[in-house]
């Protein structure tokens, strides 16, 4: 992912996500106000490459459209001990998660989804 460009809040000068304004000192950040982004990996016929490829995409858009997060529908998993979408999900979101100073959480309302909210 690139670096994104924004505003400093303070001044107006331009630069960096995560590094201090040249001209104030302060830190710069992206402006998240936007409703969490949705994405369902898991319903339509998924396989395990276009899960993967709908969620990094999903965070390439919640992030360019200043969406406070990324809910990723994955469904709840197998009893039967099968592998499923879930499986292959989460690690990444977790890694991405990581990477980004994201939060991961599981969605309360809905065992088959988590969130990832971008600070």
């Amino acid at each position: 992912m690139s670096s994104q460009i924004v505003e400093c809040h303070n001044c107006g000068m331009q630069g960096q996500v995560g590094e201090s304004c040249i001209k104030c000192n302060t830190e710069l950040y992206r402006n998240l106000t936007g409703p969490l982004y949705v994405i369902d990996v898991a319903h339509s016929g998924e396989d395990r490459e276009d899960a993967l490829r709908k969620v990094i995409e999903g965070i390439e858009i919640s992030l360019n459209g200043n969406h406070r997060g990324l809910k990723v529908i994955h469904g709840r998993g197998s009893k039967s001990g099968k592998a499923t979408i879930k499986n292959y999900v989460l690690p990444l979101l977790r890694k991405e998660a990581k990477r980004l100073k994201a939060k991961l959480v599981e969605d309360k309302d809905n065992p088959g989804a988590h969130i990832l909210y971008f600070k």
